[in-house]
């Protein structure tokens, strides 16, 4: 933070980049409250954010478990509401963005909002990709919702992607303690 203030001191600007790096390093040394300054503080040095830095900031609130809260010039708001409110912001969410609010309300247990941000992608957001799928079927197998997970499967199957080694890690610990049959390994195949 001291070497940020400095080369504010010295005149020296900051791009979005020089942002986005510094917001995800505090969010990665777990200061979320500093990375919140720091996003703060785009506005006031006049740096337009780009969707990366919205990226950075939602998954870094997501993984220090403050999907709820993002400080967002000046005032608090929801994760949701923020995401919701990007293309206000002349900022249009991207795969990623919908991916890192889906794998947050999963962690939370929030599969029905979950589902909702993906159906949205699908009806005119961008495409869901592989990470998208296989979120849904770990966060649907953990809660022992088979048949949503075996439907996801096969949806993701039909869109030409596989599942990655996180998923068949779950999918095999679940086979082994008696969990799953072997066709959710076959689906995966």
């Amino acid at each position: 933070m001291e070497l940020f203030r400095e080369m504010s001191q010295r005149g020296l600007l900051g791009n979005t980049i020089t942002y986005n790096t510094f917001i995800h390093g505090l969010f990665q040394a777990g200061d979320c409250e500093k990375a919140q300054m720091v996003f703060k503080q785009i506005y006031n040095d006049g740096v337009p954010p780009n969707i990366m830095t919205y990226n950075i900031l939602l998954d870094g609130l997501c993984k220090n478990g403050k999907l709820e809260k993002a400080l967002v010039a000046g005032k608090v708001e929801d994760g949701w509401d923020l995401f919701c409110t990007l293309s206000l912001k002349e900022v249009e969410p991207d795969v990623i963005t919908y991916n890192t609010m889906i794998s947050g309300f999963c962690r939370k247990g929030l599969k029905e909002e979950a589902g909702v941000l993906f159906n949205k992608m699908k009806e005119g957001g961008p495409l869901p990709n592989s990470r998208t799928y296989n979120t849904l079927i770990r966060a649907h197998l953990r809660d022992g919702d088979k048949a949503v997970s075996a439907e996801v499967i096969r949806e993701m199957r039909s869109c030409g992607f596989v599942g990655d080694a996180s998923t068949f890690g779950l999918i095999t610990d679940m086979l082994f303690d008696g969990r799953l049959d072997k066709s959710f390994l076959e689906m995966l195949s």
